[in-house]
């Protein structure tokens, strides 16, 4: 297993010091009860190895295992002083494959099985992005989920999206979706890309 303490490093003054006012007030490194490393909060923005890649990160979190849990290319405090749109403003734009499927997407964590799958994404929210379904694309600026073997599991369509499923027309969306991660969506597929249950209505 690696080890990812020797990326800890207690505050300092960082390689761009006006940027320092983002940080968050929390721990630096937390840990399970067991001992066993369960998250870091870096120093400043560090290229670590993922299953996914090399990706830029400020917060990284792992499963008890060891295995890598999420990361957060950026994870600033928000304010009035600093938006979630300036948050995305220095957060890379990078390409994630995932089965057949590519997206060029600016995350704003992305969260993997133990196994090392990717699970889910999830991106800014006034970020856009179109995914490719059986039922056409539909939008998200929410994220997207998947089955371990890499097909979709779920995503979390805009407001105002509408599809036709089996003669009917539904309108998924959740209300009460916090935009925090995109882990368990609205609208659920099988793996063959079938809509199997969603929040929203009917439309008629």
């Amino acid at each position: 297993m690696k080890d990812y303490t020797k990326l800890f490093e207690n505050y300092e003054t960082t390689a761009v010091p006006p940027m320092d006012f983002r940080r968050k007030e929390r721990e630096r490194v937390s840990y399970y009860k067991s001992g066993r490393l369960k998250s870091i909060y870096l120093n400043e923005q560090t290229d670590i190895e993922t299953p996914c890649g090399v990706i830029p990160c400020e917060l990284i979190t792992f499963y008890e295992s060891g295995a890598i849990r999420r990361v957060f290319p950026r994870y600033g405090a928000i304010s009035a002083y600093w938006s979630s749109k300036d948050e995305a403003s220095i957060t890379e734009r990078m390409r994630l494959q995932i089965g057949d499927a590519s997206f060029l997407v600016k995350p704003q964590c992305i969260h993997f099985y133990e196994s090392g799958e990717l699970l889910s994404f999830t991106i800014y929210d006034h970020e856009k992005l179109l995914v490719d379904t059986r039922y056409g694309q539909i939008t998200t600026n929410v994220g997207v989920s998947f089955y371990e073997d890499g097909k979709i599991r779920s995503l979390e369509p805009v407001f105002g999206t509408t599809i036709m499923v089996e003669g009917k027309k539904i309108a998924p969306f959740n209300f009460f979706a916090n935009h925090m991660h995109a882990d368990n969506n609205s609208l659920v597929f099988d793996k063959e890309g079938k809509i199997i249950s969603y929040i929203g209505i009917e439309k008629r």
